[in-house]
């Protein structure tokens, strides 16, 4: 009889470091709440978004090709997507001094709060582009440090600037970039490209994750954005309670699900390319044991904020427990599926990804513009959201497990056709087994869409 796996001891510790680096997290929202107003907080966290979406996508997703590539493509994947995440990073920040400018609204701040939105979204996609290089290389734990380390840094600067620089919308994003600044650093290693590989050949055999994957993200980053939009345009203090609402809603999801990311991600990344047979069933657990938790956390944890709203945060945010009542479906989904969504990109589902994405996006839009022209009440908007993603995470799962079904179905096929050893045995030759999306080695280098 097979024994139950038990997590080893690093493992432990790094679940440990991530959590840790979320209960600072948690420290720091409070801090918000007592250092800045409403109206502030509501600033950073529209201008903030520009800078997750754009840094999201900046590095063309070549960061999470570079997890599941050949040896001799991943360091020139990795050295491309750093190098694009610092243009991006200066594009945001040229188009904000030109869009101040167009708006007659070009002063020092704005200047200065456009230089942090740049350097926001530029350490926030290096961070993100260096959490994909260690886990190709499963160093789960160098990860946990840099969270835990970003988490520190963006308390302390939060504090730091808000009483050194004034409490406006700029010392948050001054912040949260030094914070991701120090994490990218810390996860930084330097690799040198394999001689005699071109640029040109490896974007050629990774060109779906830049055609399909990256547009998926950037729909992505929309989609969880567009609420926050339509809620600015009801008004300044919705806005503001839906940002601290999906600030607090968030945590269980980064305390073990997105903490949790790089390690279930990085293994199922690495049975795809050693054992895909395997792939599905640890997805399928990942997916129930994820489920289980974030059902019975985040409900605890809206009761608990709808009762302790008003003399934790103060009362000026107590609309913001309401609206965390009303996002508890989405959020449970969230906490579920979001840390096993790039399972579907690692087995060349891209364009499927897209698909699922557009849809979302254009539901999102559909949900909201009742409420904008007063057919639908803000709160009815906001459950009905709600409702809706539950059943796109819904489609999500069936689309991933079919997606891994037929990863294993394919290698399957592979060991089959492969030359067997002396002896008459089963065991394919060493590096006769073929990739998913390809029949044989060299045929392509990652997946290709379906």
């Amino acid at each position: 009889m097979r024994r139950p796996a038990v997590p080893s001891r690093g493992r432990v510790q790094t679940a440990g470091l991530m959590m840790t680096a979320q209960a600072v997290n948690l420290a720091g929202i409070l801090l918000v709440t007592r250092l800045y107003t409403p109206a502030t907080f509501g600033r950073y966290a529209a201008v903030a978004a520009v800078a997750a979406v754009a840094g999201g996508v900046g590095a063309l997703r070549l960061d999470v090709a570079a997890t599941t590539a050949a040896e001799r493509d991943a360091p020139l994947l990795l050295r491309i997507a750093a190098r694009l995440n610092g243009v991006v990073g200066l594009v945001v920040a040229l188009l904000a001094v030109a869009w101040a400018a167009v708006v007659g609204d070009l002063d020092r701040p704005a200047l200065v709060e456009a230089v942090a939105l740049g350097a926001l979204t530029a350490t926030l996609g290096l961070a993100g582009t260096m959490v994909y290089a260690r886990v190709r290389d499963r160093r789960y734990r160098l990860v946990a440090v840099a969270k835990l380390a970003t988490a520190l840094v963006q308390a302390v600067g939060t504090v730091a600037f808000g009483l050194l620089g004034g409490r406006s919308a700029t010392a948050l994003l001054a912040a949260m970039a030094l914070g991701y600044g120090t994490g990218a650093l810390l996860l930084f290693r330097p690799r040198r490209p394999v001689p005699h590989v071109g640029v040109r050949d490896v974007l050629r055999r990774h060109r779906p994750f830049v055609t399909a994957s990256a547009p998926a993200i950037l729909i992505n980053g929309l989609t969880l954005n567009v609420p926050l939009f339509f809620a600015a345009a009801v008004s300044s203090v919705a806005a503001a309670d839906l940002a601290l609402a999906l600030r607090v809603g968030a945590l269980p999801s980064a305390l073990l699900g997105q903490a949790l990311m790089p390690i279930l991600f990085g293994e199922i990344a690495h049975q795809l390319r050693s054992a895909p047979r395997r792939a599905r069933a640890s997805y399928d657990r990942a997916l129930v044991g994820l489920s289980v938790a974030g059902a019975v956390l985040l409900t605890v944890l809206a009761i608990g904020t709808h009762l302790a709203a008003p003399r934790v945060l103060g009362a000026e945010w107590a609309g913001a427990a309401t609206v965390l009542l009303l996002l508890l479906p989405f959020l449970v989904g969230q906490f579920a599926v979001v840390p096993l969504s790039q399972t579907l990109a690692g087995t060349g589902g891209n364009r499927q990804q897209l698909l699922w994405d557009v849809g979302r996006l254009l539901t999102t839009g559909l949900v909201f513009l009742p409420a904008l022209v007063g057919w639908l009440s803000w709160p009815a908007s906001l459950l009905s959201f709600s409702l809706a993603m539950v059943g796109w995470y819904g489609v999500h799962v069936l689309v991933t497990r079919t997606a891994l079904t037929r990863a294993a179905l394919t290698c399957a096929a592979s060991t089959r056709a492969a030359p067997t050893r002396a002896g008459g045995t089963d065991r394919p030759v060493d590096g006769e087994r073929a990739p998913i999306g390809a029949v044989r080695r060299g045929a392509t280098d990652s997946p290709e869409p379906a």
